[in-house]
């Protein structure tokens, strides 16, 4: 279970991002993170994982604060928390194939992975996942040659090849089409409920929410505004989401 509680940031010692914000995401469940542009999200994800520093706070992964762990800890629990993100973040000069096995490297020493030193199980895992994502055929394919919607998928299984607790989604489905969106959405739908892993999404789109996740966070200027069920976000909670 992840929980946040009280975090804050500031940029620059005085535009305020986010303002003691606090939600949970449940095991094997999907919480949305909704609300306008520039409200926080994005900022959200990145101080869960460390990628930015915050002000002040508690991020537990279980039992763990990540804000207090040392390099070595926040290492081991980075790869248990898969990333995706929207502009996919794969290496497009190499293979669907190549870019999944990414995924082991945070378990890899250090040689090991700048030699690209992978087993034979866990290729066949690569190719598992891959074939999941319905892209069996394009595993050998460098990844420049694949649509956006294909590419999002690969970014699922190489965040799968961490076996993460949560996987953190940072506007997934911004530059797909209808069609893709709805394979994705459904993709990782299916972890919450097949592999018990829970997923936290940035999400522009309202009607994506209320129709995949099973907690929405509203935030507006980097505050809480909004935080249940997805069944109890109402027009009225929408406009003050939105304000």
């Amino acid at each position: 279970m992840l929980t946040v509680k009280n975090l804050t940031k500031t940029y620059n010692g005085a535009k305020r991002s986010l303002e003691m914000v606090s939600f949970t995401v449940r095991p094997g469940e999907m919480t949305a993170i909704i609300g306008p542009s520039g409200a926080g999200k994005t900022t959200i994800l990145r101080s869960i994982n460390q990628l930015i520093p915050d002000d002040s706070g508690e991020i537990f992964l279980d039992d763990q604060d990540i804000r207090q762990l040392n390099k070595q800890g926040l290492r081991r629990v980075r790869h248990r928390i898969g990333m995706i993100f929207q502009n996919y973040n794969l290496v497009d000069q190499l293979t669907a194939i190549e870019n999944v096995l990414h995924g082991r490297l945070g378990a890899k020493l250090a040689l090991a992975g700048m030699l690209s030193l992978y087993s034979r199980e866990e290729k066949q895992e690569a190719l598992d996942l891959l074939a999941e994502m319905g892209l069996a055929d394009f595993a050998y394919k460098r990844c420049s040659d694949l649509s956006g919607g294909q590419k999002q998928r690969v970014g699922i299984a190489r965040a799968l090849m961490q076996h993460p607790k949560i996987i953190l989604c940072d506007e997934p489905i911004a530059s797909l089409d209808p069609k893709s969106t709805t394979l994705v959405m459904d993709i990782l739908k299916k972890l919450t409920t097949t592999q018990d892993i829970s997923i936290l999404i940035n999400l522009h789109q309202v009607d994506i929410a209320k129709a995949y996740a099973d907690h929405i966070v509203g935030i507006n200027q980097g505050l809480v505004v909004f935080d249940a069920d997805a069944a109890a976000l109402s027009n009225e909670a929408i406009q003050e989401i939105y304000a």
